[in-house]
């Protein structure tokens, strides 16, 4: 059965972008190359079948030229027409409440599991309940303003942690499984 899992770097002070959606703090602060101990990123993407994000989060990607995702789909939560995803993506466009776009993505995943990236699709999935594990790497830096990632949350999520892992010498990888929601 397919998970419902997040994958984030960000700053020390929670936020997975700063102002203006800027995402230079992830390059800058994090080693060169795949990171050794913890969940490198191309190990986590392997596990992938399935994307869900938000539009911002995808024009974001395109604006960066990050396309990290090969043919995977990519379903976006939109009411507008989407860009065409680079090198061949396959890129989505889908509405409706949070629960109909997960059930959406993991039959999109075919048996794997469903990435969620985006802070309000990732506050959204976790409100709602549909997610299963969140793997957070801390990068070495205060940013002090952003995009916080917890920000806007309307629940009290209770998580059972993993033992911290230090990840790339320089950064500080936690995995969680969600285990309450209380509202």
């Amino acid at each position: 059965m397919s998970r419902v899992r997040v994958y984030l770097g960000c700053s020390l002070d929670g936020c997975i972008a700063g102002p203006d959606h800027d995402l230079s703090f992830l390059s800058e602060h994090a080693p060169a190359g795949e990171p050794h101990g913890g969940l490198g990123f191309e190990a986590f993407l392997s596990q992938i079948g399935a994307l869900l994000m938000g539009r911002r989060t995808y024009q974001v990607l395109l604006d960066y030229d990050a396309w990290h995702y090969g043919d995977r789909p990519v379903l976006v939560a939109t009411h507008h027409p989407l860009p065409p995803a680079p090198q061949g993506g396959d890129a989505r466009a889908v509405q409706g409440p949070i629960a109909a776009l997960v059930d959406a993505a993991k039959a999109a995943a075919g048996g794997k599991d469903v990435y969620l990236d985006g802070g309000d699709v990732v506050r959204q999935g976790l409100d709602a309940g549909l997610v299963d594990e969140l793997c957070l790497t801390l990068l070495p830096v205060v940013l002090g303003r952003g995009i916080r990632l917890w920000e806007g949350l309307a629940a009290t999520h209770a998580l059972a942690f993993d033992p911290p892992v230090m990840h790339g010498g320089t950064m500080v990888q936690l995995t969680a499984r969600v285990s309450t929601r209380t509202a």
